[in-house]
């Protein structure tokens, strides 16, 4: 969604561990396929963790020093202003 393609490498934040993108919604570590939010369960460090152990997975990764979470924001604002 944000033009990152399948096979680029983004960034779990918490760690700095580079993980490699296998779908829209999943990543490649260890020769395992995650979804991000588990992913994100897995591997956040034990003193960053929420107490409810739910994470908004985009929210930890970043693409080229950008966040995820606020690359699909600016594109979703881009977009609603070109369709005004």
């Amino acid at each position: 969604m944000v033009g990152i393609k399948i096979g680029d490498y983004i960034i779990f934040d918490p760690t700095g561990v580079s993980v490699k993108v296998a779908s829209d919604d999943s990543v490649e570590y260890q020769d395992r396929i995650y979804k991000l939010s588990p992913f994100v369960g897995t591997f956040m460090p034990e003193e960053r963790r929420n107490t409810s152990g739910a994470y908004q997975g985009s929210k930890y990764f970043s693409f080229n020093g950008k966040v995820l979470d606020d690359m699909r924001k600016e594109l979703e604002t881009t977009s609603e202003e070109i369709s005004e």
